[in-house]
């Protein structure tokens, strides 16, 4: 007898744990969409990652009316439900606290040293004179200091982006031109 009403006990505690848990999916996935929305607002993410973490979500949802069209969530389903849910949430919270860290350690400073190695490059090959590769290295000097001024702050907005490609941009464009002018002869 003391065994079987433990059994039933357990049962009542285990369909109870995985009621709640089956309610409180659709309220993570509600709250999760609300975060990204907030975060796409805030600028705090930008339009890629929130791409990334609203596909993260889509599938989440799939799965969750995949898993619950027999009526009910088992354990393991709940269990494997709140663990993704967890990680998609984890992305979200990291992504909106440090936003900038890919494109600071990868894009500009990658495009900085390739013009710097451009520029060499064209000194080594008689295709820019002395006096044009200080001017073009005055030019990304400037560009570096504008790039340290912009990340003093840890973050970079998505205008602060949006001038450094401009002037990496047009820095390019004048290696190129110089890079590429004729000699022209006057006699």
């Amino acid at each position: 007898m003391k065994k079987a009403f433990v059994s039933v006990a357990m049962l009542v505690l285990v369909a109870l744990v995985a009621g709640s848990a089956f309610a409180d999916i659709p309220d993570r996935i509600i709250n999760q969409q609300r975060r990204i929305d907030q975060g796409i607002v805030s600028g705090q993410l930008t339009p890629r990652e929130a791409d990334i973490l609203l596909d993260n979500l889509h599938w989440i949802k799939a799965e969750y009316g995949r898993m619950k069209e027999d009526g009910r969530l088992t354990p393991n389903e709940i269990k494997r439900l709140e663990l993704i849910l967890e990680q998609n949430s984890q992305m979200i919270f990291n992504k909106k606290q440090n936003p900038i860290i890919r494109v600071y350690q990868t894009d500009i400073p990658g495009r900085i040293a390739n013009q710097q190695y451009r520029i060499r490059e064209g000194i080594a090959s008689g295709e820019l004179t002395r006096s044009e590769a200080d001017i073009l290295r005055d030019n990304l000097d400037w560009i570096r200091m504008r790039f340290s001024q912009m990340k003093s702050d840890r973050r970079l907005t998505q205008h602060e982006i949006a001038k450094l490609e401009t002037m990496l941009d047009r820095s390019s464009a004048i290696i190129f031109n110089k890079k590429h002018n004729p000699v022209i002869r006057l006699y």
